[in-house]
């Protein structure tokens, strides 16, 4: 143990501070320190509640190996005893109460008192604290996973999707027959549903453990004292202002009588809702830019060492690129907190590359990494890009320092921009401006979060009035000659990836509104109609580390000047990707098509809401054939495109999630799935619910159901790690229509008799109804769990706040709706 007494390591003298004056690593959130980086390491486990090693029993997990050892000791003693188990869930009276509750609800307590038994809320443990936006970067805690970790496999809707044809009846289109089984049975009555679910426990993934046992909840149990020193420690220390957790008070008893207002509570601790209060300011997180470099340096290598060794850039950060970032800061305006202390040289290094190695894994490469020069370029692009590095890196003190700097970026180019307004037709302030939005759309922070969406439209307005998105800016085409000499190259490769840049960084601002729009469900502000620059040319030529070998690679294709075909021409066409030359980008131009399609999704989702706003199913016969024409044709198209365009690339995640997510839109709107869910108090959510049902009338949320599914199975396939930023949201989109089901349509569903819909899971295809959607959201979130190393790994702020609304919304009583 790294301390026995006040967290005072043995033989050793303290100082001032409160930290040990020969230790080399220092927690900077409860200031202990140690001279082990392995006691270190431990430590910071401790904080961020990891619990890695996990039971093979029961769902729980522990952070260090004794106390799961000490754990399964207790399992091994019930066994043969006669002592009564606790019940799975307390309902809430008995929460409060700290009575004894029972399994089967309503509970003995609740009969005998005439009290009301509903679901108790979750407990202070599976609250994030990186919910808390008074601050611009709050502490996470990340909350263990309390479900049997599951094994690499498919996760889709059972059957697949109904024709286009509306069928006369259910059993024309059953989403999944099972003639004589238990499942069934629990279909044809939903009381039934977790009883016929407790099978014993099996290796690799079991149901009954996964989401029937006790779960983070407001249950007391054995779990919460099995905490180590260092833990306890880290409890006892006072925490600084600027990085309180805010944990939601218990909700009362008016709150859960209405299950539309307590959804909206829920909501409200998601990143989807922010209420501003007077402290909510853009210099509340100055202080986290103070990083323990030893500390940080001992974590990456330990964590993902494969991760920060390349060398992307040509030049390296000094003295002097540390000292104008410092100048930028100190020159903002208002500042109120000092800053005591700032990274090395070597470390601002390392984030810059840690940026661009993360941007040489994305489709969508927009800033030239190899003529990118530290020293030359703009002080806010640079501090931009240190932190987005930062920002990326799952250590919280690196996160939140990436965080804070990005905000004195933007301050310092607003006000860089009012005094010399020529610098909105800059290449490097319009590339310093869009990776802010980028990295603050998907921060997980509220502020944050609400902010970047709404200047988005500034460096999307700074490109078209500039020309980006036009031909004309690409006129002069830039081509090395075999006769050319090295000053000519030279000359010729930093225009030519000046013009290039120019031509991504545009087409990464119509992807990143796309995806805006389809995450924050807000109409789009462009579109891939407007898109007409030149394509985009391969990647190896954009990475080509000089001008020699940028020369080398472009001759060796034979490039020649003929005309490309545009955008528009390639989203309405996709096969007209398989003519053109390889030395394009196809795997960008088949993700920017992909996104094309969709703007036309939520086009159509408009005229529905247009027509049909009265709530009333008849309209004229011209309008609902029309609407009923387009929505056929723009299924099929989206449906040729995702088979065409799936083909452009080895890794085809990017285009297919964003497919299905379209021909899920199609045929039912996100939006009022969220309004449904609650996100806008219990008054909308009464509205939306009356007119979704008139949804459950045609096959339109059978096929809405498949869809979902089908991202589940496809979110599966994405690289380790890979699953964050917008990709997340379409899985919580996804998981949202999965969780509406059940008070939507499962009475209508049930009227027929047979037929069950589910969702399958792991390798051995096992079977989750949708009438349990406790277990449905916690699959939805064991997606998340199961691209990320718990060991090395801890989740991203907006994942760990989507999974909290999942498991909340998954918790709710379905009779209730």
């Amino acid at each position: 143990m790294a301390g026995s007494q006040a967290g005072t390591p043995p033989n050793s003298a303290r100082s001032k501070g409160g930290k040990d004056s020969d230790a080399e690593y220092w927690c900077d959130r409860c200031k202990r320190s140690f001279e082990r980086s392995d006691h270190y390491a431990r430590h910071v486990h401790s904080h961020e509640d990891l619990r890695p090693y996990r039971c093979p029993i029961c769902p729980k997990g522990f952070n260090r190996g004794d106390l799961l050892y000490r754990h399964k000791q207790t399992h091994l003693r019930k066994e043969g005893g006669s002592r009564t188990a606790r019940a799975t869930r307390a309902c809430q009276a008995c929460v409060q109460s700290k009575s004894k509750c029972t399994d089967q609800k309503p509970c003995q307590r609740c009969v005998s008192r005439g009290e009301p038994c509903l679901p108790s809320t979750k407990d202070a443990k599976n609250v994030s604290r990186w919910s808390h936006d008074s601050e611009v970067v709050p502490t996470p805690n990340f909350p263990a996973s309390h479900s049997s970790e599951i094994n690499d496999g498919s996760l889709g809707i059972s059957s697949p999707p109904p024709t286009v044809d509306p069928p006369h009846s259910l059993e024309q289109h059953p989403v999944m027959l099972d003639e004589v089984t238990t499942f069934q049975a629990a279909a044809l009555n939903p009381e039934l549903a977790v009883g016929c679910l407790s099978s014993p426990y099996t290796h690799g993934f079991s149901f009954t453990d996964a989401f029937f046992l006790p779960t983070a909840t407001g249950e007391l149990d054995g779990g919460c004292f099995e905490l180590d020193l260092d833990t306890l420690q880290a409890l006892m220390q006072p925490v600084p202002n600027d990085i309180q957790p805010s944990v939601p008070k218990e909700m009362s008893g008016p709150a859960h009588a209405s299950p539309a207002s307590s959804r909206f509570e829920f909501f409200r601790q998601s990143p989807w809702l922010w209420t501003p209060v007077h402290v909510d300011n853009a210099y509340a997180g100055q202080d986290s830019l103070r990083v323990n470099e030893k500390a940080v340096d001992s974590m990456l290598r330990r964590s993902q060492p494969d991760s920060f060794t390349g060398k992307f850039t040509p030049t390296v950060v000094d003295s002097s690129c540390r000292d104008r970032i410092l100048f930028m800061i100190y020159s903002t305006p208002h500042s109120t907190v000092p800053l005591q202390a700032f990274p090395s040289e070597s470390y601002l290094d390392r984030m810059v590359q840690v940026y661009f190695g993360w941007q040489s894994l994305e489709l969508a490469s927009w800033i030239h990494a190899p003529s990118f020069s530290v020293t030359e370029c703009h002080t806010e692009l640079l501090a931009t890009v240190i932190g987005a590095g930062a920002s990326s890196i799952s250590i919280d003190s690196v996160c939140r320092m990436g965080y804070a700097l990005q905000e004195r970026s933007r301050l310092s180019l607003s006000a860089s921009i009012e005094k010399d307004n020529s610098r909105v037709r800059d290449l490097q302030t319009i590339q310093a401006y869009l990776l802010w939005v980028s990295v603050s759309l998907w921060s997980g922070f509220k502020r944050n979060m609400e902010v970047a969406e709404t200047f988005l439209s500034a460096p999307v307005t700074m490109l078209r009035r500039y020309g980006c998105f036009s031909r004309t800016l690409y006129a002069q085409s830039i081509f090395p000659r075999p006769e050319d000499d090295v000053n000519t190259t030279e000359a010729k490769w930093r225009a030519w990836a000046k013009q290039e840049s120019l031509k991504r960084t545009a087409i990464f601002a119509v992807l990143t509104d796309l995806r805006c729009s389809m995450a924050y469900l807000k109409p789009p502000n462009c579109s891939v109609t407007e898109l007409s620059c030149p394509l985009p040319l391969a990647r190896d030529i954009w990475l080509a580390p000089s001008a020699a070998s940028w020369k080398d690679t472009i001759l060796s294709y034979g490039m020649t000047l003929d005309t490309c075909p545009s955008w528009l021409a390639i989203a309405q066409n996709p096969s007209v990707l398989d003519t053109l030359p390889i030395y394009y980008d196809k795997p960008l131009i088949a993700l920017v098509a992909m996104h094309g399609f969709w703007s036309q999704a939520w086009a159509y989702q408009e005229s529905q809401r247009f027509f049909r706003a009265s709530g009333q199913l008849s309209v004229q016969a011209t309008t609902t054939l029309w609407l009923s024409c387009q929505h056929e044709d723009l299924a099929k198209r989206i449906g040729v495109a995702q088979h065409a365009l799936s083909n452009q690339g080895s890794d085809p995640f990017h285009v297919q999630i964003v497919a299905e997510f379209c021909l899920m839109a199609l045929n039912v709107s996100p939006r009022e799935l969220q309004q449904f869910a609650g996100r806008l108090g219990a008054e909308e959510a009464a509205t939306t619910h009356h007119l979704l049902r008139q949804w459950m009338v045609g096959p339109e949320f059978k096929t809405a159901v498949w869809h979902a599914g089908q991202i589940l199975r496809i979110a599966r396939t994405a690289p380790a790690a890979q699953l964050r930023e917008f990709s997340a949201v379409v899985v919580y989109q996804a998981s949202l229509t999965l969780w509406a089901y059940v008070p939507l349509l499962l009475r209508h569903f049930f009227m027929f008799g047979k037929g069950n819909p589910g969702i399958s899971v792991g390798p051995d295809r096992v079977f989750c109804p949708l009438t349990d959607i406790r277990a449905i959201m916690t699959a939805a979130c064991d997606v998340y769990r199961d691209n990320f190393n718990p060991e090395t790994e801890t989740f991203p702020p907006l994942l760990e706040s989507m999974m909290n609304l999942m498991i909340d919304l998954g918790n709710i009583d379905t009779a209730s709706f």
